[in-house]
């Protein structure tokens, strides 16, 4: 399956335009099928968080990148925002949940592989995330 990529401003009312991206691209792979919805949640929950924290009070973008090969499909979520530390992204036990805070839980849950890094020549965070079908 070809890569596709979507670009769109990092607010709040393209969350849905991304879903339906992503659930376009999924009923394009043979076998992805029945892992749609959970996909969707952990990309999802992945853009809340650029949208909630990349940019605070500045415009900017988030890039969406999927992929289906050999039975992997990968996703790449990309911003250019406030700088992340990796080793701060780190899923609350489930008993000290509070409300909005399950993102990076169900991401984990999910998804078989999450790595996150800063990208340069303009440090660029990236979030990519796995999911092998069986």
């Amino acid at each position: 399956m070809d890569a596709a990529r979507l670009d769109v401003p990092a607010v709040a009312e393209n969350l849905k335009k991304i879903r339906d991206f992503v659930r376009r691209y999924i009923d394009k792979c043979e076998g992805l099928e029945s892992y749609k919805d959970e996909i969707v949640l952990a990309i999802d929950e992945a853009c809340q968080n650029v949208v909630r924290h990349a940019y605070r009070d500045k415009d900017g973008n988030v890039a969406v990148k999927l992929s289906f090969q050999d039975k992997e499909f990968i996703v790449s979520i990309e911003d250019d925002g406030t700088p992340v530390i990796p080793e701060k992204i780190k899923p609350r036990n489930i008993e000290d949940i509070k409300p909005g805070g399950l993102g990076t839980f169900f991401i984990n849950q999910i998804m078989d592989s999450v790595s996150f890094q800063l990208t340069s020549p303009h440090w660029v965070n990236c979030l990519t995330m796995k999911k092998k079908i069986k």
